[in-house]
């Protein structure tokens, strides 16, 4: 029991950690989010997104990313947004799974492929190892210590993600 417990623990921890330690991916890599040439669908092929990874978009002039549902993303319609953003150097942080769609603001920039679909998935645990055979230098932690331990691993997450 208070190893299921441990292993509970580690795993929150893990998970707390890949949020704070995410991937951060400038779309379009040197290029940015721009409207010439680029094919962001192609771009995307070879990621893999998961939650606590961040999309950065580096553009210039008067664009914007539209985030937008799937209907209004197969036709560029930016009028019912889910959000809009427009600094030049928008990070939109992927915090929960699914599927996302970010276009441009100027319809006929995303006529000509300024637009992203990404999939978010649950970031992939470790697999558990095997139980150790039993012996006099196993030490298993008492029942009373889990708290205990929870506690510190949501502080210290919490302190991780502050220092980032």
């Amino acid at each position: 029991m208070a190893l299921s417990r441990s292993s509970m623990i580690f795993f929150l921890v893990m998970a707390l950690v890949g949020v704070c330690f995410g991937a951060v991916y400038r779309v379009g890599d040197s290029e940015g989010w721009r409207y010439k040439g680029f094919d962001y669908q192609a771009w995307r092929l070879d990621k893999n997104f998961t939650v606590g990874d961040s999309l950065l978009f580096v553009y210039k002039g008067k664009d914007s990313v539209v985030q937008v549902d799937r209907k209004h993303y197969q036709t560029c319609n930016s009028t019912d947004p889910i959000s809009v953003t427009k600094s030049g150097n928008d990070t939109i942080t992927l915090d929960k799974p699914g599927h996302f769609f970010y276009i441009t603001g100027y319809k006929r920039h995303c006529d000509l492929g300024q637009k992203l679909d990404v999939r978010v998935s649950v970031p992939s645990s470790p697999s558990p190892s095997q139980s150790p055979h039993k012996s006099s230098a196993t030490s298993i932690p008492s029942p009373a210590a889990i708290p205990l331990m929870m506690a510190m691993a949501v502080v210290l997450s919490s302190i991780a993600c502050l220092i980032i």
